[in-house]
This record gives C-alpha cells, structure tokens and sequence, in this order.
C-alpha cells in the first residue's frame, strides 16, 4: 500500500489559519477493517496473452456488482513499454480468452453480447473500435486459436452429434429440448454429471475452423462423438505451420466404466476426415496440455501415470514428432509443472509450480536441464512469454492478482497493472507470518499464521484452524475470494493453514502419504499444529479455538468431530463425511478401489477406519454445517447426514444450505451471507 504525506506550509497563525479553513484538502479516511462486501469489489484479471512483437498484453478483467448479484468482463490492453493500461472493450458482457493476431493488429476472444444466444466468436483491433461478430454457433464456442495466416480461427463448441453436420436443424432441436414439458434426465453411463450439471446425452465437443472474411465453417472433428474430456475443458494447440492441431481427447467410451484417460491426438487441419495420430497411446493414464514447440518438431504435455483416485505429480513430457518417442523431462526435479511455455525462439522452457507454500516459475532448457526459479514470491499463473520478458499474475494473502512482468536480462520484477490500488490504500490487513512445526512421524511441516488488524501482542486471541481441501491441493500465499483469510480474521481472530500431509508442493512421497488413509497423518499434523502455536504464541487463547475446512478440509472437520473436543466450535463447508454417499458424487470411478481401497460393497478394514460418519457417535463440538444442492463433487447428502447426527444427538448445529450453489458460493450476495453466518457462529462459541 502506498501512502501520501502533503507538505506542511509553515505561514504566520493568520495566514495558516485562513489558508487552512478555506482551501485544505478533506483528510484521507483511515484505512478500515476488510468486510465480505469488499472481496466482491476486487476486480479480477485472468487469461493473460502477449502480441507476437511484445508491445501489448491483452487480458480480461472481470467485474462484480454485490447489488445486481452479477459479473461483467472486458479486455484490458496494457503497452509494455510505457506500462499504461485501458479497457479495450466496454460492452455489458462477458469477454473472455483473448487472443492475439500473429501480426499483433487483431484479438480475437468470446462474447455473448445483446442479441447473442451463446458466447459468440468476435474479433477487434487493438487500436480499438467496435467489435466485430464473426460467428455464433447452435452451443457456446471457447479458446479460439489463430492459424498463421491471420485469415482463420480455430475455436472449440459442443454440438448435438446426430446434427453436426445441420446446424440449422441442430437449432431446432435445440429449442424442442428447452421447451419440453418432461424434466426427467436418462442415462446409461456412468459418468453422468459434473461438478454442477448434468452430461447431455447426444453432445459432443467438436473443434471448427473458421475463416474470418467469409465467416464460413469447416467442422474439424466430424465423428468425434461424446466430450473431449470429462471436465469439458477444450486442450488444444495449432501447430507453427497451422497444418496439424494437437488435442488432449479421452479414449474412454460410454458407458465409461472405468476411470478417465486421456491421449494426446494429431489431427490435420488440412483433411478433416483424415485418422487422428495417437501420440501417448503407451499410456493407460492422462496425457493433457500439448503445446508445439517454435519449430514444429515436438509436443510438450503432462502426463499422470497412477492408478485412478491416487495423487500424484505431473510429469512434464515431451514427445518428437518424427520418432514418436516421448521423453520425460526434469525428471529429478521434485516438482508438478502446469502451465508450460516455450521461449518464442524455442531456447528456453518455463512454467509454473508448486514449491513449499509459493507457486513459483521456472526455467530449463528446452530438454529440461539447467533448471532454476526466476520468480519466487506469492502465487503465480496465467503465464506469457516474450522474447524480452514474462508477465504474469501474482496474488498473496494480503493482495489478490495484478498483472506483473519478469525482465528476461535484468531479472528485474515489477508491478505492471493496478486495477485494485485505490480499494486496498483504505483497507487494514494483518500481518501474514510462515512457521514451521515437526507433524506426523516427524516430518517438517509448513503452515501460515494471519494476523488481525491492529494486532495486540499483549491481549488474548481465538485461534481458527483453517483446513485446506483437496486433499491434493497446497494453501499457498495466495488471495482465495470464497476462504479469505483477511476477511477471517478480520474481526479478532488469529488464524493458521497448515500444509498437512496430502498437500502438493512439497514434494511427491509427502503428498502419497496419506493414500488410503485420509484421517491419519493430516490429523496429526492439525493437532500438533494446534499444540506447537499455543505453546510457541502467548497471545493465543487456548481455550478459544475453531476448526473450519471445506471439501476435503470438511472431512478433516467431520473426523476431527468424531476424534476430539478440544475444539469449541467447527464449520465443516461441503464436506466429505460419509464414504458411502460420497458414491454419488461425479468423481465416483476414481473412489472405486482407488483412494479409499474399498467401497460399499467392499468393505475392507482400511475403507471403514477412515469413513467419518463411522465416528459418529463421538461427535459433541458445536458444528455449523454449510453445503450447496448443486454440488455434485461431495454430494449434498452428505451434508444433511452430518447435520442430522448432530441433532439426533442434540449437539448445537446449524444447516445453511443454499439450493442454487454447487461446490463453492459463487454468488455474491450468497458469500456476504455465508461469511456473516460464519462469523456468527464463531462469535457464539468463541
């Protein structure tokens, strides 16, 4: 945060007394404590994308408005060498995934503006202007890819398979599908749905090349036949001479009774029909986010090998175009790249990942030697390469994303947008402080202590044991909008997140560890953790502690019910209670003999000792349980069967339950309620 100091003017009593009544400025508001309400006013970038000459970066900045209970967002373009910004775009819609012309002139992105049906493909010049439509399509297109010649797009849309081939007929049926009268849904899959909906049956991803001046279509993938992926996300990339696309697609067929893999593809651009070439076909596990190097000879992609339902990095591969061979890059290096980028004269690889609470990036050569980190602060992602620099977001727990940029010879790091300036220069935030503490069978173990504002080491506070989900995930020194820790601690509360075992980032034995035993080692590390702080911080209050997590954090809040009553009082959000309802969810073919070793019918000695609700008749802590009805990741059973236990044995509980809300609370005016209920009930027991 900056601060302003006006000079003093230093006049006769007179004068200053005159000069000060007529002309002075209002004073600066003291900066105040951060509500729900302000983490809603934080304008949000994403989808970074560099011009082919380094002059510009393009990317989206998305808006939400708390009373309206809304979003929009708009391209913002920033020149690199001034370091000025503006938003490109104004419209009220969602601009999304722009990219970049390979002459730099041109961006094009997805909008579904006034008149639209779907998020359509449009393109406008950088210099500004109105935005061209170019193409709307029966299903939302996404991540449209330019070819060389600057005269085709390629993007990705679904379509209803038995009319690809019509889209005017695949309208139609379209329409008789809104409007009937039947809501029954029939499947014989069992992939069925996700996240928050439902799998249409008939629908398939699809990729379509577009030509810009005609605004005609050429449908890629004519027989591909169901969703390229399970998660519906779209992976693919255009290859330098724009003759091939290489797409990450799923060989598993419906009904899909076994767990997902995906296979790196080759397709030609030129001959549609042509066979696609499997190029990771060796692999019974996922092969995801090719990428071609500069010269077109080779493929980088990530590969995961184990079986389904077990954690595991992500292994940075690449395959050469003319042998077929893949080669496993860095692989002594202990680390799960994501987010991977060629240098644009193919010299120098970078990427991202987790290391020790931070999300750093690093570099190699493009066979993975030589590598070292070249940003180490805070979490970073959305990565863009340049020949002379990187830019990139980075959050921390006291700062949510802005645009920052990486100097290539200086190493230089600097802050390069500052969309959230004037909302933070008036907020009070509390120190954020990383420990140590030695967890479960010794092991160093990583964990974050956030302050309060105005902190007082001379008074006594509640300590809040916040638990991360996942398991398979890492709390790093990010800003989260749905668990901020600012927001928090905000009323006097010191909280700590702890890395448990199971986290990423610290290395792949760590995060193995708690395989089929998910109650075990984290346990230990939350209790140990607890004990460490109270013994090593004396303003904590030992008799004023909560325990919060969501998802895999709520089962941690759920088994930590069943296992003590140190705590006065736990939130458990969309928590995983209950193993056999967690059957389910839409990731149930990877529980099946997978992360639990056991399943309802099979039930082992492993499967029974890890299930919360098994302890269920221990459970006598305060418990606000929270959980959504669209969430089909740990169905909302779960949350009932929780709550329910709890009344049934008259232990003080609290259901919120929100009807529209998947997995997380994404609207805005729902978050303000779920943090006030939060702090409600914190307030109660603390």
């Amino acid at each position: 945060m900056h601060s302003f100091l006006l000079p003093v003017l230093r006049a006769p009593a007179l004068v200053g007394l005159v000069l000060s009544t007529a002309f002075a400025a209002d004073p600066a508001p003291s900066p105040r404590t951060i509500t729900a309400e302000d983490l809603w006013s934080v304008k949000r970038p994403s989808s970074l994308d560099l011009s082919p000459d380094g002059r510009h970066l393009v990317f989206a900045v998305k808006e939400y408005t708390l009373e309206k209970n809304s979003s929009v967002s708009h391209l913002w373009i920033l020149d690199t060498s001034t370091g000025e910004s503006h938003a490109l775009t104004a419209a009220a819609s969602t601009d999304s995934s722009p990219a970049w012309s390979p002459d730099s002139t041109r961006i094009a992105f997805t909008s579904k503006r006034t008149g639209d049906e779907n998020p359509a493909l449009y393109v406008i010049r950088a210099d500004g202007g109105e935005a061209e439509k170019i193409v709307e399509l029966p299903l939302p297109v996404s991540g449209p890819r330019w070819l060389p010649d600057g005269q085709h797009v390629i993007v990705a849309t679904e379509v209803l398979q038995k009319f690809a081939a019509d889209p005017d007929a695949m309208k139609k049926e379209l329409k008789k599908e809104q409007e009937k009268k039947v809501t029954a849904k029939v499947t014989e899959n069992a992939f069925f749905r996700f996240f928050d909906t439902w799998v249409s049956e008939g629908h398939a991803s699809h990729l379509v090349l577009v030509d810009l001046a005609s605004h005609q279509t050429t449908d890629l993938t004519p027989r591909w036949d169901r969703r390229f992926r399970f998660d519906d996300d779209s992976q693919f990339d255009v290859s330098p001479d724009g003759k091939w696309v290489a797409l990450s697609a799923g060989t598993l067929a419906p009904p899909y009774h076994d767990a997902e893999n995906t296979d790196v593809y080759l397709l030609s651009v030129a001959d549609p029909a042509a066979p696609w070439k499997n190029l990771t076909a060796d692999n019974p596990g996922s092969d995801d986010e090719p990428r071609f190097a500069p010269d077109g000879k080779s493929v980088i992609f990530g590969r995961t090998v184990r079986p389904r339902g077990l954690a595991e990095y992500n292994r940075l591969m690449r395959v050469d175009l003319a042998s077929g061979v893949a080669t496993r890059l860095l692989a002594d290096a202990d680390l799960s790249p994501q987010d991977w980028h060629f240098s644009p004269d193919g010299k120098a690889l970078f990427f991202c990942a987790e290391d020790r609470g931070r999300t750093r990036i690093f570099r190699t050569a493009p066979d993975g030697s030589g590598l070292r980190a070249l940003v180490s602060n805070g979490t970073n992602s959305s990565l863009a390469v340049g020949t002379q620099a990187l830019y990139f977001l980075e959050a921390s727990f006291r700062r949510p994303d802005e645009v920052h940029s990486h100097d290539l010879a200086t190493g230089a790091t600097a802050v390069r947008s500052h969309l959230n300036d004037a909302l933070f220069a008036g907020l009070k935030l509390g120190r954020v402080e990383e420990y140590t503490f030695p967890g479960a069978a010794g092991d160093t173990v990583q964990g974050w202590l956030i302050y309060p504002p105005d902190f007082d080491p001379a008074k006594k506070y509640p300590l809040l044991q916040l638990m991360h989900g996942g398991p398979a995930t890492m709390v790093g020194d990010m800003w989260q909008p749905r668990w901020n820790a600012q927001a928090l601690v905000a009323p006097g509360y010191v909280a700590t997140w702890v890395n448990r075992h199971g986290s990423t980032g610290f290395g792949e034995k760590f995060l193995a560890s708690i395989d089929g035993a998910w109650g075990d080692k984290p346990y230990q590390d939350i209790m140990k953790a607890t004990d460490f702080l109270l013994a090593n911080r004396p303003f904590l209050d030992p008799n004023r502690t909560a325990a919060l997590g969501a998802s895999y954090g709520g089962y941690m809040a759920a088994w930590i019910c069943g296992h003590t009553n140190r705590f006065k009082a736990i939130v458990c959000h969309a928590g995983a209670s209950d193993f056999d309802t967690q059957y389910a969810s839409d990731v149930s073919l990877q529980w099946q003999d997978g992360a639990m070793d056991g399943s309802p019918w099979r039930r082992t000695a492993a499967y029974d000792a890890q299930n919360a609700m098994n302890f269920a008749g221990n459970f006598r802590t305060p418990t606000l349980v929270i959980h959504g009805e669209l969430d089909y990741r740990v169905p909302v059973a779960q949350g009932i069967e929780f709550y329910s236990a709890l009344q049934a044995q008259t232990v003080p509980s609290r259901l919120v339950y929100f009807p529209d809300e998947n997995h997380w609370v994404l609207h805005p005016q729902n978050s303000v309620f779920w943090y006030g209920e939060v702090h409600t009930w914190l307030k109660r027991w603390l």
